[in-house]
């Protein structure tokens, strides 16, 4: 499993790092042209909503990998170690659940709006597939990570009740 924690590492660096950036330097762009031209950098607007989605979905699963993602320690941090561990792999498995359901239709819905050419409304029209498919890459690389950590924590779980 070691290469899956490289890719969540490459694609969280990618994310992080280079979409970020971009974002970042269109946007400034944008707002100098805007006050030095008067004029706006055309596609600007549709191009920050396609980064965000990598953002977005390329670190998901290296945010679950650190365990960074939001979590009520208010309740948890009363439970026992092993009420814990087994809240924790039951929304590992529901994780599993929702994403593999956003998978499956990410597919779907990138492989029609290939099929269609499905493009934005605007001044520049930029089609949607490249930011359609990255949700179902981004959301299958999660799942990865939800049965890696299952199989982590049923393993913690049999350690815990073996004597």
């Amino acid at each position: 499993m070691r290469s899956l924690r490289a890719l969540e590492k490459f694609l969280n660096y990618v994310a992080g790092g280079v979409i970020l950036l971009g974002m970042m330097l269109l946007v400034t762009g944008d707002v100098i042209r805007r006050l030095a031209f008067k004029s706006s950098i055309h596609g600007t607007t549709e191009l920050v909503e396609f980064m965000m989605v990598g953002l977005l979905y390329f670190t998901l699963a290296n945010t679950q990998a650190i365990k960074a993602h939001i979590n009520i320690e208010l309740i948890v941090e009363r439970l026992s170690p092993t009420t814990r561990l087994l809240c924790e792999v039951i929304s590992y498995f529901l994780g599993l659940i929702v994403f593999s359901l956003i998978t499956y239709q990410g597919v779907k819905s990138s492989v029609y709006a290939w099929k269609i050419n499905e493009i934005t409304f605007g001044v520049i029209k930029f089609p949607l597939f490249p930011s359609k498919v990255i949700i179902p890459i981004g959301s299958f690389i999660l799942c990865l990570r939800f049965i890696r950590d299952i199989i982590d924590g049923l393993g913690k779980f049999r350690k815990k009740a073996s004597p």
